[in-house]
């Protein structure tokens, strides 16, 4: 099994589990940044998931790449907590 396939796999146990998750983000283009912020996984897909930022007024949603949890530009903090 690939990383991202691995990725895939324990955001959508994450998801199953608890949908509410705290994330880091630190994208440039488009500039986001949120540290330790709540945060909703609405649907995880096979290249990527969809998130919805619940610390803004308006909730906005980001789409997210498995790479960009792999290259470290977004974690998911309950992601660490989880094993196997």
């Amino acid at each position: 099994m690939s990383p991202l396939e691995l990725i895939r796999e324990k955001v959508t146990r994450l998801r199953d589990s608890d949908p509410h998750i705290h994330v880091n983000v630190s994208i440039t283009r488009p500039k986001v940044k949120i540290d330790n912020e709540p945060a909703e996984i609405l649907g995880v897909y096979p290249n990527v998931f969809r998130l919805r930022d619940m610390s803004s007024k308006d909730g906005k949603s980001y789409t997210i790449k498995y790479s960009d949890i792999l290259t470290g530009q977004i974690e998911i903090v309950e992601l660490g907590k989880l094993t196997g």
